[in-house]
């Protein structure tokens, strides 16, 4: 007898289960299968965080077999699993479809937020007049955690400065900022941002890097009674969130990590079914609330709008188009191979220094970035290529004015980088380097220069 399904609404999401077997007289043929897995999805627009309701999520079985979930009002489904790898379709209506997989039995509980891109882009906002490199603007979204429906009235405060969410749940600022100083080991101003609203939960994200460009947040408040909170084990009146920029912020120990995560997943390649690729994944899973490499939560988007948010998290997103560019293409690459050597089974890659720093905000120079070079990959061997980077590789083993180590990776002429202190593997891309060549060299000049000689092509 076929096994069927059955769609199950319950307060606001979806849920499919299977119903009992049973044998020709009609009687329980034996006890169910008791899943192996639950995975929690939340379908959302990739640009605000809303709810997409009425989300459809496609699911084939590891037995080929297809079932259908469709979210609630608050873009939530839920579906038990056995063991195996299930696959995923999610669509919405005046969104592109996007496809991923997980695996039932290694977690008991997958929460995945699935990010959708819109069919139709908004424009991108431009920080400041034109031309002006000495002002910030500071946009966003804020939504209910649960509900994920706009919030308005919530103030943001933003140093010395404030605003307010409309019924759109959209706030904007815009206000002056310093420079990015020239020493590398100068950060930048640091800022705080916090958003408040008389019955949740403050939500305070830490260490916000202030450099002049438009960027566009997206933020969840929970109520002071918020059932996600709870299970989270939330409690007081704040929530903090601790930004980290790849760049300026990764450790010694962080970088290890993030070597030891690339041997471990290439070694878990065909524990996880994947195969080396000629073509870039279209979608990537990130593993989100991580301690380095371990994470509790997973949010899935399109791997493009991985790069294009991700990538300021890498780069400093006021150097030149030319410096951008060329990291997205190095950014796109290095989670791409992750995505086919996955860290775990149910995501690919982590969002810390100790993988490749990614956080929701976007930069509106580093959306660019990633539209101007959109599928353009790093290659070696036919294979999406690992493109390791680090932020000076000056004098890594091949003495001052050379980028590489002399072993791992070829030694390079890199005149503009003369005399500058090593911070970094010495492999790959000059993240520094790529700043100062950008003053008159194109982004694909950058990457040849620091790719090319180590046997690795521009796609």
């Amino acid at each position: 007898m076929r096994k069927q399904f059955l769609m199950i609404t319950l307060a606001g999401c979806a849920v499919i289960s299977s119903c009992e077997k049973r044998d020709t007289a009609d009687h329980p043929a034996g006890p169910a299968a008791t899943p192996a897995t639950r995975f929690e999805f939340t379908v959302t627009d990739g640009i605000t965080g809303f709810a997409v309701p009425g989300a459809t999520i496609t699911v084939t079985s590891p037995d080929g077999k297809e079932s259908r979930l469709t979210a609630g009002k608050n873009g939530v489904a839920s579906f038990p699993a056995a063991n195996g790898k299930f696959s995923f379709v999610i669509n919405g209506e005046g969104y592109r479809p996007l496809e991923t997989y997980f695996s039932g039995g290694e977690d008991s509980l997958v929460r995945a937020e699935v990010h959708l891109d819109p069919q139709v882009n908004p424009a991108v906002a431009v920080a400041g007049k034109k031309g002006d490199a000495s002002a910030v603007t500071i946009s966003g979204y804020i939504s209910d955690a649960d509900e994920h429906t706009p919030l308005a009235g919530v103030e943001v405060q933003l140093g010395a400065y404030t605003a307010r969410t409309d019924s759109r749940g959209y706030f904007t600022a815009s206000f002056p900022v310093g420079q990015l100083p020239a020493d590398p080991l100068a950060k930048p101003a640091l800022m705080d941002i916090s958003a408040v609203k008389p019955g949740y939960i403050t939500h305070v994200l830490k260490n916000f890097y202030l450099l002049p460009d438009a960027y566009t947040f997206k933020i969840a408040l929970r109520t002071t009674a918020s059932p996600s909170a709870q299970q989270n084990g939330r409690t007081g009146t704040e929530e903090v969130e601790y930004l980290r920029q790849g760049l300026l912020d990764r450790t010694a120990d962080e970088m290890q990590q993030r070597e030891a995560a690339a041997v471990a997943a290439e070694n878990n390649t065909a524990a996880y079914g994947k195969a080396t690729a000629l073509a870039l994944p279209s979608s990537i899973r990130v593993g989100r609330n991580c301690s380095c490499l371990t994470c509790s939560t997973v949010q899935v988007m399109s791997l493009e709008s991985y790069t294009a948010s991700g990538l300021d998290n890498e780069w400093i997103s006021s150097w030149r188009a030319a410096s951008l560019q060329a990291g997205a293409v190095a950014y796109r690459s290095y989670g791409a191979w992750h995505v086919l050597h996955p860290i775990r089974s149910n995501y690919d890659i982590s969002s810390t220094p100790c993988s490749q720093a990614w956080g929701s905000e976007t930069a509106s120079s580093t959306i660019n970035a990633a539209n101007a070079t959109a599928g353009i990959y790093l290659s070696q061997n036919g294979a999406v290529f690992r493109s390791e980077y680090s932020a000076e590789n000056n004098n890594a083993g091949c003495g001052n004015g050379y980028s590489g180590t002399g072993s791992s990776w070829p030694c390079i002429s890199d005149a503009r980088c003369a005399g500058r202190a090593t911070n970094g593997h010495g492999r790959g891309m000059c993240q520094w380097g790529s700043s100062f060549w950008a003053s008159d060299k194109d982004y694909r000049w950058i990457l040849n220069h620091y790719y090319n000689p180590g046997g690795v092509v521009i796609q």
